[in-house]
């Protein structure tokens, strides 16, 4: 009889344990699949303000999300709403690397262009020849 106990006790222990060696169940894999969606989607749409290439990237990977919403929760409007992006619109003002470009008036975020491209150590069009002499983010 303390076999049996013995043996059920092992049984319960291995199948709470089996989880815990990387198996993940349905429900965390379809939570880990969101969150890898998400944070590549957010990824892009912070990007997408400052590069206009990534912009264009975000609204080309875009439509394949808003289709994946629409096929896992056309039945629940509430999430539609809550979840569905809309395109960004073009007109980012910065360059291909994501240095931002001087309005109208020469000005950088208030401050004048050569000051910001000092301060930030780079040149629009070029990457620092040292990235850790530009400030974080750039």
């Amino acid at each position: 009889m303390k076999l049996i106990a013995a043996n059920a006790v092992l049984i319960i222990l291995l199948l709470a344990v089996a989880p815990a060696f990387g198996e993940m169940t349905d429900y965390q894999k379809g939570v880990a699949n969101g969150l890898r969606i998400g944070l590549f989607m957010g990824e892009y749409h912070g990007r997408g303000q400052y590069v206009l290439e990534t912009a264009g990237q975000f609204n080309t990977y875009l439509e394949n999300y808003n289709q994946f919403l629409w096929d896992t929760f056309a039945d629940n409007q509430t999430l539609m709403k809550e979840f569905m992006l809309s395109p960004m619109a073009a007109g980012v003002k910065s360059s291909s690397t994501g240095v931002l470009k001087p309005d109208a008036s020469g000005r950088i975020l208030g401050y004048p262009a050569d000051s910001y491209y000092t301060w930030i150590g780079a040149v629009p069009g070029t990457k620092p020849q040292n990235s850790g002499d530009a400030l974080p983010g750039v």
